[in-house]
């Protein structure tokens, strides 16, 4: 496998746009420079994601694409784990590219070798289980469709997008490989963005049927939710078209984790717009399949969900504790 590149560091691509052109205020400079950086966010039970990547495809209207090559310093595709790029963490693999000013219909990213006919490869695109079995990974067409941005000459900009990893992360196969999907995935200005964090009291963890060490899970939904709604775990509405009108999908979930420096049951979503949100717990997401409607009971506890607000460049706060 290709250098794995390991710096300090959710899976989210970043993009860090600089307007670039004549010192003199008065002219429109054309072009701008463009840096991307790659993070996630984790999934349930596995201990790597690895991913080659080859290049970036940028689509405009009526122009060219524009590649830009993903290299090592040898001139290799690089190969990451998207696990070791976590909570708000990234991986600058694009320094100052110059691009042209305008509206970008597409950003691809071109995957290397993911294989595509579930042929058991797993030398550049792999999963490693908890169990350590390590299964192929399969990007659809070695392509991840993203969606559009725009490149303008406004000062600095800057773009995440975010690979939730417990939406696009599939298995298949009957449990022999994996799907890496674009749904899930979203772009953010990082102008607008704050992150949200806390922790989860551990008497919530066994509540009611829940077992201790399985299903505990928050959800983050975008507010305000109409009082006739169902908060839904997570599903994609293109493979699942049967789930009730009144089910609101969350916007991202988070496993609950044991963080071993405080001892304490924590969670945290990086990279959020700027906006209300509803968190609510649930310790009865065993089954929560990331393309199929499974009615997991959210919020259980009941009451264990709340209304917050995350600012820009802030990180909000809030903490789960069991209503005695």
């Amino acid at each position: 496998m290709h250098k794995l590149f390991k710096l300090s560091l959710i899976a989210s691509l970043t993009l860090g746009l600089t307007a670039c052109g004549s010192d003199d205020s008065s002219s429109q400079p054309s072009t701008a420079l463009v840096s991307f950086s790659i993070a996630d966010a984790p999934v349930d039970s596995a201990q790597e994601v690895n991913v080659s990547y080859a290049s970036l495809t940028l689509q405009r209207a009526d122009q060219d694409d524009i590649e830009l090559p993903i290299e090592d310093e040898n001139g290799n595709p690089i190969s990451i784990n998207l696990l070791d790029y976590q909570n708000g963490d990234s991986l600058l693999v694009l320094s100052d590219a110059e691009l042209p000013v305008g509206e970008y219909s597409e950003l691809i990213i071109n995957t290397y070798e993911c294989p595509q006919n579930q042929n058991g490869d797993t030398q550049y695109c792999n999963v490693v289980e908890d169990s350590n079995a390590v299964l192929p990974l399969k990007t659809p067409s070695n392509k991840l469709r993203l969606g559009g941005f725009t490149v303008t000459t406004e000062g600095t900009q800057a773009y995440t997008i975010d690979f939730n990893l417990r939406k696009s992360l599939v298995s298949t196969a009957g449990g022999a490989s994996y799907n890496l999907k674009p749904h899930g995935v979203t772009i953010i200005d990082n102008t607008t963005v704050g992150s949200v964090s806390g922790t989860v009291d551990p008497n919530l963890l066994s509540a009611g049927e829940c077992a201790a060490d399985t299903g505990n899970v928050v959800y983050l939904y975008t507010s305000p939710i109409a009082e006739e709604s169902l908060l839904g775990d997570e599903f994609d509405p293109e493979i699942d078209t049967e789930v009730p009108a009144n089910v609101v999908q969350p916007y991202a979930s988070k496993m609950v984790q044991l963080d071993s420096e405080t001892g304490e049951y924590a969670y945290s979503f990086a990279h959020l717009p700027a906006a209300d949100y509803l968190l609510a717990f649930s310790c009865s997401a065993i089954d929560d399949d990331p393309e199929i409607y499974d009615a997991v009971m959210i919020a259980d506890p009941s009451e264990q969900q709340a209304t917050i607000s995350v600012v820009s460049g802030e990180t909000a706060e809030y903490n789960f504790v069991e209503n005695i």
